[in-house]
């Protein structure tokens, strides 16, 4: 008994939250790029908000860059299914946030690049920079599609609209404030969506507590239901997931997608001093802990509402990921224009996550791949094109997500999209920060093959069996309904190599070990690099007494040297 929807409790004051979330951010990119007394005219402007941003509006802009509706939806799920080791994230952000701070930041603030990549071509040359720039980019796109599809979702399952419908609406309102109102509009369009985010989770937890009896109740169920879990000290790496594998998995996508990449980077950047960036990274990290810590309580709820009836098993809904938009429903008769504060929560999220990465995309095309063989042009028309640009970007997300859709849950895709990306580029910028001796030759094979390698362990692993949940109960279930197979009847080969059924989270361990393996040794065998300018290396590798060059120039950056082999 599967309801595709149901949008005949949907009221005219869930309609108006709807709407209003999509205007104001609309009108934010109209506010910055039609009335703001400093608009995009130049694109400095359009990329970096002229470098004098705040530090609150900034850390706030990454945290929704961050946390969209994947996070909201996605941790709950996963709560809801294999219990509370996601606050391991804590731990692992917290070595990100170190790290940034004493070694990637001092390098960047001090290069001054609008592209992190444009490091690695004054580092290596510009082969290793297409490369390095070339994975970005296709890794922000899918992840982009995922972050426009999940709002998709829930307008199908809430309201009935299709997914077509749902993806064109929220993906143009997007890409016009961001196209239109540039870096300023999607920093301020984050800072008002991030409270939104805010305010659903907050009311979520606040009726849900109301409704099954409050914390202690709360804690007490998942205890029994098993969904109380602290640490997981399994050495066997198939495990989907324990501690080890945070540890020593998904710290490294933490530093190489929260400290390192361009969405991260370009805000840091945005600062005017490299104190206010290490500033921004602090603040990050505690409303990023403030916020996982809400949405774990939100899946913890949800699972003590349905402990008796879980509406997967029943077929209630055919995702996991559809629960927490089924609880949300089902508490409308507590109150009233509550779907509307949800599904406004989750477009928020979404608008924001979106626009960031539609934003970072647009300046990687343009620094790294168009920039070197346009002539010369006017601000003017430069910001024309960056505005075509992030058009043509925004129209790939909306194409996308019908490939999207086919796929499994969604914080499965995302870590399994970042772990064969991550590790590889990790691997890529640190091999230049940390062994001087590195050059161009080693790091392009060290990183192609650990693509190659990634990939290979990705695809040999899909005939693995299915991770297995924790139990769930549906003896307290009113309707009829058949049990779906469960994730212990599927086979799989006796003879699966250890290799192919290694957790995903170990996906990017490996991708950054495989860099070092062959990129370090290719480059010693190929005479290795001799470094000029220390500000390439991290500050504890540099050298005190050399001389330092002259500051690069952020807007000249196609006319320096270029050291391609």
């Amino acid at each position: 008994m599967f309801s595709d929807n149901l949008n005949s409790d949907f009221t005219t004051i869930d309609y108006v939250s709807f709407v209003l979330v999509l205007g104001i951010s609309v009108g934010i990119g109209l506010y910055f790029g039609i009335w703001f007394k400093r608009r995009q005219n130049t694109p400095e402007d359009y990329f970096l908000g002229g470098r004098d941003m705040g530090v609150i509006p900034v850390a706030i802009s990454l945290l929704g860059t961050f946390v969209s509706g994947m996070s909201m939806i996605g941790i709950a799920a996963e709560v809801y299914l294999f219990g509370t080791l996601h606050w391991m994230f804590i731990i692992t952000f917290l070595i990100m946030t170190l790290v940034g701070i004493y070694v990637f930041l001092p390098i960047f603030h001090e290069l001054q690049l609008p592209s992190t990549f444009g490091y690695i071509k004054l580092r290596f040359g510009r082969k290793a920079q297409l490369l390095a720039s070339l994975m970005s980019m296709l890794t922000t796109t899918i992840l982009a599609a995922v972050n426009l599809y999940v709002p998709a979702l829930v307008l199908n399952y809430i309201l009935g609209t299709s997914i077509l419908t749902g993806t064109l609406a929220i993906g143009t309102c997007c890409i016009f404030y961001t196209t239109f109102g540039g870096f300023r509009a999607v920093v301020w369009a984050d800072l008002f969506q991030s409270v939104i985010i805010l305010l659903c989770t907050i009311t979520l937890i606040y009726i849900g507590l109301r409704i099954t009896g409050g914390f202690s109740e709360v804690w007490n169920v998942c205890d029994q239901g098993g969904r109380l879990k602290l640490y997981d000290l399994s050495l066997d790496p198939t495990v989907r997931l324990t501690t080890w594998s945070y540890l020593f998995g998904n710290t490294f996508v933490a530093i190489q997608q929260f400290s390192l990449n361009q969405n991260s980077m370009q805000r840091y950047l945005s600062t005017s001093s490299l104190a206010k960036a290490r500033s921004v990274a602090v603040v990050f990290y505690i409303a990023y802990v403030t916020t996982l810590l809400l949405s774990m309580a939100t899946g913890m709820v949800i699972y003590t509402y349905y402990k008796n009836c879980d509406p997967v098993s029943s077929g209630l809904v055919r995702k996991p990921d559809q629960v927490m938009a089924l609880f949300v429903m089902e508490m409308v008769q507590h109150l009233p224009g509550l779907p509307g504060i949800f599904v406004a929560g989750i477009v928020a999220g979404c608008l924001s996550t979106m626009s960031s990465l539609l934003n970072s995309t647009t300046v990687c095309l343009y620094e790294d791949f168009l920039r070197p063989i346009l002539p010369e042009m006017s601000n003017q028309k430069t910001c024309n094109l960056l505005k075509v640009l992030t058009i043509a970007l925004g129209c790939v997300h909306i194409g996308l997500v019908f490939v999207v859709q086919k796929l499994g849950t969604i914080v499965t895709i995302l870590l399994t999209l970042l772990g064969l990306t991550s590790g590889p580029m990790l691997g890529l910028f640190t091999l230049g920060m940390l062994v001087p001796k590195a050059n161009q030759t080693g790091v392009i094979a060290g990183t192609l093959t650990s693509i190659v390698c990634v990939a290979v362990v990705i695809y040999g692993g899909l005939n693995k069996k299915p991770d297995p949940i924790l139990p769930m109960s549906t003896q307290g279930c009113l309707h009829n309904f058949t049990s779906p197979l469960n994730p212990s009847n599927f086979e799989e080969p006796e003879d699966l190599p250890l290799i192919f059924r290694i957790s995903f989270m170990y996906y990017a361990t490996i991708g950054i070990a495989i860099v070092y393996l062959v990129g370090w040794p290719v480059s010693l065998l190929t005479r290795g690099n001799t470094i000029t300018d220390q500000r390439l290396l991290a500050p504890f590798l540099r050298r005190k007494n050399q001389e330092v060059p002259e500051a690069i120039i952020p807007e000249r950056i196609d006319l320096l040297p270029d050291k391609s082999e």
